[in-house]
């Protein structure tokens, strides 16, 4: 793998997570650095390329030669069922939205920490349409609840409407006992 492979890599990671350059680096290397690795114009070390992969929540595979020609080959492909789970959301098929980006919640995946908040948002849509049976309500939620604070995007908010959610439905399934 080249160093520019490996510069548009970190870059592509920084920018998903929506951090600039000097949120990035912090006291471990200059954010000058940082913009000659992101530009291919630099080699970063082993310890550098360790502390990217901790900083941007990626795996270090992607950034190695010997292991990156498989995770690529994995992941390519991982943004088209993003990209439809967010397709769907938006059409407002939150279940088939859920189970379609459900595939990627492996925190080793390049989009963990986008589709985590993609199934939140699903699962909590999901489990507010009328209609939705109790058990459903409820096991719906219970996923959002764990996902709300995983990843990058993760929002207190979507863990209390989920929890909320959980609530309602179990005690109008005990209401039917």
């Amino acid at each position: 793998m080249d160093r520019s492979e490996i510069g548009h890599i970190i870059k592509e990671a920084r920018l998903a997570k929506k951090m600039t350059q000097s949120q990035v680096v912090g006291d471990f290397i200059t954010r000058n650095m940082l913009s000659q690795i992101e530009s291919g114009t630099a080699v970063p070390s082993i310890k550098t390329l360790e502390y990217l992969s901790k900083k941007l929540d990626i795996s270090i595979h992607l950034l190695t030669p010997e292991e990156r020609r498989l995770s690529i080959t994995e992941n390519e492909g991982d943004s088209v069922p993003l990209r439809k789970a967010k397709e769907l959301y938006r059409s407002g098929d939150y279940r088939t939205a859920a189970a379609t980006v459900k595939k990627l919640l492996n925190p080793e995946n390049l989009f963990y920490d986008e589709a985590c908040a993609v199934y939140t948002m699903s699962c909590i849509a999901h489990a507010k349409e009328i209609g939705t049976p109790a058990s459903e309500i409820s096991s719906y939620a219970k996923e959002a609840m764990f996902y709300a604070d995983k990843g990058f995007y993760s929002c207190r908010e979507w863990k209390v409407e989920a929890c909320c959610l959980v609530e309602s439905a179990q005690s109008s399934g005990n209401e039917k006992d």
